[in-house]
């Protein structure tokens, strides 16, 4: 039977979640501290841990960091359920592991579809291996191989990249031949589309594939989160962000997605992420916000495998003082311009390889 571990420290609340889970059909292990919790995760592996943040001896951030660090149950995926809802707590969350954040009050309805969504993600995780091994590579091929020369063998893994040019300048084309070029070596891939809708980017993906979109979806080897289709309620994806718009949702996304293709502490699967674009991003919500929303995003590059992520910006959307923030983080910096004779970029900066910075052809 599939068992969860829900911990606690106020005793209503285990008794409000024990009575649903048992009525799902769960069996239920529970705990009113974090320092119990671990041992318990330990002692019986569940299926599913539910944890509160702000409890004695060790606090939820803590029970998910020492889950995620031990063999065996590593991989068990964990929900918080807290009261703390502000976004530092919930990036926090996201940051030590955990695969979703539920804040207090709660609606039992809602709590009982995500309880559902993880274990059956969890489960076909589980059952269906991976058809598809990744190769072990310090740089990741582009598909251009003028830049991938200029920067002796591709851009280095685990690094993030930002692209930056004005509109039509090539960053979108250039970003779309590095996933076919991923996917045709067997990479995993995840597109986060914000500034276009999720079928047009297919669209302008299928002339650049050896197989079709849905094949390489299939297979388990490419994700889309469509951050696009938001405010019309509307979407055929299975990652989308429907009604608003919020950054923590946004990230959660990406972590489900990533979770779906092994972009995850536990299974390292690597390969490359595109985020097309931040610019709305940058436009749309604080700087500070959208600040520790790249930072959540990048610092998992290394720990899921040595995954490229590629963050686009058009140029002139932000001020240089902002660009000059987001550039700060970054493992690199690729320009783009507009020419007679067709878009050219080049390495402006690349803190782990040694690089040529002459202008290329884009294609």
């Amino acid at each position: 039977m599939t068992s969860i571990l829900i911990v606690d420290d106020e005793k209503n609340i285990l008794l409000i979640l024990e009575l649903m889970l048992k009525d799902m059909g769960l069996s239920v292990i529970t705990a009113e501290n974090g320092e119990v919790a671990i041992e318990k995760a330990v002692m019986h592996q569940p299926d599913l841990i539910i944890t509160d943040v702000v409890m004695p001896k060790k606090n939820g951030f803590e029970v998910c960091q020492s889950i995620r660090n031990t063999p065996g149950i590593s991989d068990t995926p964990i929900i918080i359920l807290s009261a703390l809802g502000d976004e530092y707590n919930k990036i926090t969350g996201f940051d030590e592991g955990a695969d979703d954040y539920v804040t207090k009050p709660f609606s039992l309805d809602e709590l009982k579809a995500r309880i559902k969504a993880i274990l059956l993600r969890s489960q076909s995780r589980r059952e269906k291996p991976s058809l598809i091994s990744k190769p072990d590579l310090q740089h990741m091929p582009t598909g251009n191989e003028a830049f991938d020369h200029a920067l002796g063998g591709g851009l280095p893994t685990g690094s993030n990249i930002l692209c930056i040019g004005p509109l039509g300048s090539g960053k979108s084309s250039f970003s779309r031949r590095f996933l076919s070029k991923a996917l045709s070596t067997y990479q995993k891939a995840l597109f986060v589309a914000v500034d276009d809708h999720p079928q047009k980017i297919k669209q302008t993906l299928t002339p650049l594939f050896e197989k079709s979109v849905s094949d390489y979806e299939k297979q388990g080897q490419l994700r889309f989160v469509d951050a696009y289709s938001w405010s019309s309620g509307v979407s055929d994806e299975k990652f989308s962000l429907m009604g608003t718009l919020e950054l923590n949702q946004l990230s959660a996304k990406i972590a489900d997605a990533g979770f779906d293709i092994g972009q995850t502490i536990q299974e390292k699967q690597g390969g490359i992420r595109v985020i097309d674009s931040i610019s709305s991003l940058l436009t749309g919500f604080p700087l500070p916000q959208v600040q520790r929303f790249i930072h959540q995003i990048s610092r998992t590059s290394l720990a899921f495998g040595g995954v490229v992520t590629l963050f686009l910006v058009e140029e002139g959307t932000v001020s240089e003082q902002v660009l000059n923030n987001i550039k700060y983080g970054m493992d690199g910096i690729v320009e783009f311009r507009r020419q007679e004779t067709g878009p050219e970029m080049r390495v402006a900066l690349m803190k782990w390889s040694s690089f040529s910075s002459h202008w290329l052809p884009v294609s």
